[in-house]
């Protein structure tokens, strides 16, 4: 599959540029159309409405222009699978403890990435607990991290314990790649090899069988 051409901040100014310009340009010219022959009267009106619609798409591909230049460009490496899982720091929720995703190198890590305001996360979470009540005592630890703060996750889990590791983001950190795939879809699923290898990697909600298929092939290496 072609990958479409990115609409970047410079091509969106550029074609804001041109429409705005363009409905400039119909707007001068409308009013000079003679309004006492009702063809070209009626052409001026259509003049009037036409520049208008080009000039304000124009300003709001300019708008849109400014607010993609904000947001910064996330150059990723084309694939994680097979890789190094990249280190990453989070603390506990219910000590606030630094922890790091070596500190669990020689088991297989099912890391999920979620939120407390996550449907498809929500709905997720009894597997996950039944996942990890299952295999905890072979070599599987689920970790499930959230980028909200330590106190909302402490509440919602007065309401619905966590049976996996519960962790969060630090204030101020930012989702290292690739694990910042999460901010497109959530929950993100990582499975992480007894020697750090990220194996597995998949977007959305999933079941206890799928958590299965996806993690037993490396509990035998």
């Amino acid at each position: 599959m072609q990958e479409s051409l990115p609409l970047s901040p410079s091509l969106l100014y550029g074609l804001a540029a041109l429409l705005t310009l363009g409905g400039a340009v119909l707007l001068w010219l409308a009013p000079r159309l003679n309004p006492h022959r009702r063809l070209e009267g009626a052409a001026a009106w259509t003049g009037v409405v036409l520049g208008s619609f080009v000039t304000l798409s124009g300003l709001a591909l300019g708008v849109l222009a400014y607010l993609r230049q904000q947001q910064p460009e996330l150059v990723q490496p084309p694939g994680a699978v097979g890789r190094p899982a990249p280190a990453l720091t989070f603390r506990l929720v219910e000590t606030d403890e630094p922890r790091t995703l070596a500190d669990y190198r020689g088991q297989v890590i099912l890391l999920n990435l979620w939120a407390t305001w996550c449907g498809p996360c929500l709905a997720e979470i009894p597997e996950l607990n039944r996942f990890q009540q299952a295999y905890r005592d072979q070599g599987v630890v689920v970790i499930m991290i959230s980028d909200e703060p330590r106190q909302t996750v402490l509440e919602f889990m007065k309401e619905r314990p966590l049976e996996p590791v519960s962790g969060y983001l630090p204030p101020g950190t930012r989702w290292p790649w690739p694990y910042n795939r999460v901010e497109q879809a959530r929950p993100t699923t990582f499975v992480i090899d007894r020697q750090g290898i990220i194996r597995e990697t998949w977007p959305g909600a999933a079941d206890f069988a799928q958590f299965e298929a996806a993690v037993l092939p490396y509990l035998e290496q």
